[in-house]
């Protein structure tokens, strides 16, 4: 297990952008939300440097607050929660595509609501799997 410089805050600000865009998205019924959630986890798994919520971040949120939450620890298991998400918002996306608005609608609803519980309490439900995952191939 490989441990980097790990900025939690950065983290949640990420969660937060993304429960904000799925949230008006969902109560303007605005489709495009969707698709533009998935570009934003996207873009934070692909080019963290330049995903448009941790620009943001770093830009106005880090330089000005001095007390962040940065540890040594292991990012794979936020990166993988990240992948999950984006597979639901994906679906989300194809299914609004295919004009099928209450599954995409009910896929966003799954990111939000696992993006909010992290957030409010800290729990990770993809950290949770990934470590599922790993204890069963250590098994």
């Amino acid at each position: 297990m490989k441990t980097f410089r790990f900025d939690r805050n950065a983290l949640r600000f990420g969660q937060i952008s993304l429960i904000v865009v799925l949230v008006i998205g969902f109560v303007l019924n605005i489709p495009y939300a969707i698709y533009g959630g998935a570009l934003m986890l996207l873009s934070a798994l692909v080019v963290p440097s330049w995903a448009p919520q941790l620009m943001i971040y770093r830009w106005f949120v880090h330089n000005n607050w001095a007390n962040t939450a940065i540890y040594d620890e292991d990012p794979a298991p936020h990166r993988f929660a990240q992948q999950m998400g984006f597979g639901v918002l994906v679906i989300g996306t194809v299914a609004a595509i295919l004009g099928s608005l209450v599954i995409a609608w009910a896929a966003t609803l799954v990111v939000i609501a696992l993006a909010l519980l992290n957030v409010t309490t800290g729990f990770c439900a993809g950290c949770f799997v990934y470590a599922q995952i790993a204890k069963l191939r250590s098994a």
